[in-house]
């Protein structure tokens, strides 16, 4: 999967059908018709190419408005209309709209993938003048399990990340942050994510620079607590909105989620995360959990997604080998980290990254070649980062 459909539907059963026929082909965005700001918004932040819109019998007027609306403010996208049966006057109606196909839910199940192929490809061709803009890098950071410090490995990524990257800029984000903490830094802004969710209109540089204070040259942070009601439905749409304003304006973003909603994330993120790292410790239940997750996740990741797996705590010795856990997870581990105590103690409690310590850290040395082999790139080729090149 490679790229998004926008799918406006509130009915149940139209939802569900689409995720039957298209979901394993494309990641869908579920949103409502009933605020069309969001649905533009949601359009234009996923520069997806087709938009599936249902269509009922009863509203004639409303859905003939509704693709006119979204064809003025997205006049590049494709227009489908999806229905569970449909009069000649609303299939006329809505193709005088703008529509370029209309789907039947109990006769076109065979046939809508195909179909949506085709209109995406012709979408394509209509903008290959247009310029396009360069991808930067999303790194999502989740853990096999809820006893793995996701955050204190994702703090440390983002900081060593914007060490070595310094001429970019970075965004670190924690998604479910302790309170009055950012990671474990001694750092806390007022804004939180879900105040930039419940505002994404107001999303830009000035306000960025205005509202999250550097941490350190090039590195903001920020925190968040999203519960899972923020992952579903228009809510959903409108995190997926914020994190694709903030990424337009980063040359590297670096958000750490939490085990059970690790899923939900990949759903909305989908095609555009462009790192996934797994944390786990050498156990055998993580380490199945890693391999089951690198599994399901490549039904919502980019081709150009890279799946790397973190061994926390590991040691050499141990009674479950190294390449015993390669062979199960059917990867190389990027990164064997040791457990350190004592320096992990001391990064936390005083509030500072690992890398700031009197003292070396093997921990530390190992994170700086995991970024240097998987991040050498220069932001400075790259230009501003925008997030989304072709979904």
């Amino acid at each position: 999967m490679s790229e998004t459909l926008v799918c406006i539907a509130e009915e149940v059963g139209i939802r569900a059908w689409l995720e039957r026929v298209l979901g394993d082909t494309w990641s869908l965005e579920f949103v409502s018709s009933g605020d069309l700001s969001r649905v533009n918004r949601l359009v234009q932040a996923s520069q997806a190419k087709v938009v599936v819109a249902a269509v009922n019998e009863t509203e004639q007027g409303r859905s003939a408005k509704l693709f006119s609306a979204i064809l003025a403010s997205n006049p590049g996208v494709c227009l489908v209309a999806v229905a569970q049966h449909i009069s000649q006057e609303l299939l006329l109606e809505v193709m005088r709209a703008g529509a370029r196909d209309c789907l039947i839910t109990g006769v076109d199940g065979d046939r809508a993938s195909d179909r949506i192929l085709a209109l995406s490809q012709l979408s394509a061709v209509d903008s290959v003048s247009k310029p396009e803009r360069v991808s930067g890098s999303l790194t999502l950071v989740l853990g096999a399990a809820s006893v793995v410090d996701t955050r204190f490995f994702a703090q440390n990524l983002a900081c060593e990340l914007s060490h070595q990257q310094s001429k970019g800029s970075v965004l670190a984000i924690d998604t479910m942050a302790t309170e009055n903490r950012s990671f474990y830094l001694d750092s806390l802004n007022r804004l939180s994510l879900n105040d930039l969710v419940n505002r994404t209109d107001a999303i830009d540089q000035a306000f960025v620079n205005t509202a999250l204070e550097e941490y350190s040259p090039g590195l903001r942070l920020l925190s968040g607590n999203i519960m899972a009601e923020t992952l579903t439905g228009d809510d959903a749409a409108d995190l997926f909105i914020a994190i694709s304003r903030l990424a337009e304006l980063f040359d590297h973003m670096v958000i750490r989620v939490v085990e059970h909603q690790a899923k939900a994330w990949l759903k909305i993120l989908g095609s555009d995360i462009t790192k996934l790292v797994i944390l786990s410790h050498p156990v055998v239940d993580q380490i199945q959990y890693t391999e089951a997750m690198i599994q399901q996740s490549r039904k919502w990741l980019g081709q150009n997604c890279k799946s790397l797996v973190v061994i926390d705590g590991y040691r050499k010795g141990a009674t479950l080998k190294l390449e015993d856990i390669e062979k199960n997870i059917g990867l190389e581990a990027s990164l064997r980290l040791p457990v350190e105590w004592l320096n992990r103690l001391d990064s936390i409690n005083a509030g500072v990254p690992l890398g700031a310590l009197p003292r070396s850290s093997a921990y530390q040395k190992r994170l700086v070649d995991f970024v240097h082999n998987h991040y050498g790139e220069s932001p400075s080729s790259k230009g501003p980062f925008a997030f989304f090149k072709k979904r």
